[in-house]
C-alpha cells in the first residue's frame, strides 16, 4: 500500500466515485457555506459543518483553518461514493491522505473499523441563536437562553471543541458578557458575584477570531462536557456589565460549537 498527499475540492452536484485501487481518508475539512454542509459516504451521513467553524481556508478577517478531525476522521474506501450534501454549488475541501492499494489488497484494518462507525460518530457544528426585531435593551445581571440541547436516549454530545459567540453588543469590553452552561438545570459556574463575574468571559470567544482582534478561539478540548442521552444542556449569556447593554438586531446573538456526536448502536 502506498499512502499520498490527499487535498481536493468537491462541489454539490456531483457523485465522486473511487476506483478499486484507491481509498481516501479525510483528516481536515472545510465548506463556504454557512448553512449545514456534509458528506455523505456510502449513502451514511457524516457530520455537519459550516464555514463559521470550518471554512476552505484561514483568512486575515477569519483565522479559523479547515477543522481538524482528530481520530474521528472519515474513510472513503476503494469502490465507494460519495457526494456533498447542502446548498446548491456548495465546496468541500477535503485535506488528509490518499491511499493506493496493490492487487488483492484491502485497507488497514483501522480504517475499515473508522469507515463502519463514521455515520454513528463524528464532529458536527451546531448552534443556538436568539433573533431580534428591534434593538433590545439588556439589563445588567439579566440572562438569556441561547442553544437548548437535549440528545435522545441512545445519543452522547461532547463539547471538547471550539465555541464562538457573538452577543450582539457593538465594540464588547472584557468583563461585559459572560456564557453560562447548564447541565440538567445545574449552573457550572460560580454562583455568587464575590468569588469574580459570572460566566465565560465572551470577549474572549470570538465569532470568528480576527487578525487586528482577539485571534485565538475559545475551545472546550482542555475541560470537555458531557451531555449523556436524555440530560439537558442549556446555554446562556449574562450581562455582567454593572449596567445596561445594547443588542443590536443587525446582528442578533450566537453560540457556535463544534462538539462530538455519538449514537450508540
Amino acid at each position: 500500500m502506498e499512502l499520498h498527499k490527499l487535498d481536493k475540492v468537491f462541489v454539490q452536484g456531483v457523485t465522486y466515485k473511487l476506483p478499486n485501487d484507491r481509498f481516501y481518508v479525510i483528516k481536515k475539512i472545510g465548506t463556504d457555506q454557512a448553512s449545514p454542509v456534509r458528506l455523505i459516504i456510502d449513502g451514511v451521513e457524516t457530520g455537519a459543518i459550516s464555514s463559521l467553524v470550518a471554512p476552505l481556508y484561514k483568512t486575515s478577517s477569519r483565522l479559523l483553518p479547515p477543522l481538524d478531525l482528530g481520530d474521528l476522521f472519515y474513510v472513503v474506501p476503494n469502490n465507494k461514493q460519495f457526494y456533498v450534501d447542502g446548498p446548491t454549488g456548495a465546496k468541500v475541501r477535503c485535506m488528509g491522505l490518499m491511499g493506493i492499494l496493490a492487487p488483492n489488497e484491502i485497507m488497514p484494518p483501522s480504517y475499515v473499523s473508522r469507515f463502519m462507525e463514521q455515520g454513528r460518530r463524528y464532529l458536527m457544528w451546531i448552534q443556538g441563536s436568539k433573533l431580534y426585531d428591534s434593538d433590545y435593551t439588556w439589563r445588567n445581571e439579566e440572562e438569556i437562553s441561547i442553544l437548548l440541547l437535549t440528545p435522545k436516549t441512545n445519543e452522547q454530545y461532547v463539547l471538547n471543541n471550539i465555541c464562538l459567540v457573538e452577543t450582539g453588543v457593538a465594540n464588547l469590553a472584557d468583563g461585559s458578557v459572560g456564557l453560562r452552561v447548564y447541565l440538567e438545570g445545574r449552573v457550572l459556574d460560580i454562583l455568587t458575584s464575590e468569588p469574580g463575574k459570572k460566566g465565560l468571559d465572551c470577549k474572549y470567544m470570538p465569532r470568528p477570531p480576527i487578525y487586528n482582534g482577539v485571534d485565538t478561539p475559545f475551545s472546550f478540548s482542555d475541560w470537555p462536557i458531557t451531555v449523556s442521552g436524555d440530560q439537558t444542556l442549556e446555554l446562556k449569556l449574562i450581562n455582567v456589565s454593572g449596567g445596561n447593554l445594547t443588542i443590536s438586531a443587525a446582528t442578533d446573538q450566537y453560540v457556535d460549537l463544534v462538539v462530538e456526536y455519538w449514537k450508540r448502536s
